[in-house]
């Protein structure tokens, strides 16, 4: 039976969200209704009775912004609050601040699809090159932290979450596309070998 059990979150509507651009490494603001979003997965979480010991969040306020949003609305007395560059969003390099809809026109359709694989932006990352950074969160952080019986939660952005399902998953099984703002994303890992065992949005 699963033994552990893994949340992800990704921030809550972030302006550029609101106006369809390429966020990306840019430290962009929360709009009212990611504020919104967020207290909303807090409570969520308080209703299935979720507990924390501590948050993983990147280094952008929109993420840190979700994190103590969420928090916010549990009773949940000291929690350990940890920001690390390998959790922060894809660097999109020329195409940060751009509507996905120029982009799309200017770079190619393809990028109308802000989670490619197998493409690089230009002076931006690809998704190998961010999987790479967020592995040794995995291996090094997250891992020994579920073994050791700690409850972390994660709160990051739409394709660090879907390189961190890439990596829990092995690669086995379907990867993630749309990963909607501020809903958690709730893994039940298997005991020893940390393996998936069900993965579920929660709301």
């Amino acid at each position: 039976m699963p033994a552990h059990r893994l949340v992800l979150l990704r921030h809550g509507q972030s302006v550029w969200n609101l106006e369809q651009r390429f966020a990306g490494s840019s430290n962009v603001e929360l709009t009212e209704l990611g504020l919104e979003q967020a207290r909303s997965a807090g409570r969520l979480l308080v209703d299935r009775n979720f507990g924390f010991d501590l948050v993983y969040t990147s280094q952008l306020k929109r993420a840190q912004h979700t994190a103590a949003a969420a928090l916010s609305q549990m009773q949940s007395g000291e929690i350990e609050l940890h920001a690390t560059w390998r959790l922060n969003e894809r660097n999109f390099g020329e195409l940060e601040g751009m509507l996905y809809t120029d982009a799309a026109l200017q770079y190619g359709e393809e990028w109308g699809q802000p989670w490619l694989w197998g493409k690089k932006p230009p002076g931006g990352e690809s998704m190998e090159e961010v999987e790479e950074r967020v592995r040794p969160f995995l291996d090094e952080q997250l891992f020994p932290d579920l073994r050791a019986g700690r409850r972390p939660l994660v709160v990051a952005h739409g394709n660090t979450i879907r390189v961190l399902d890439e990596l829990l998953r092995a690669g086995v099984g379907a990867r993630l596309e749309t990963i909607p703002t501020a809903n958690p994303l709730l893994y039940r890992l298997e005991e020893y070998t940390l393996s998936v065992h069900t993965r579920e949005f929660m709301a």
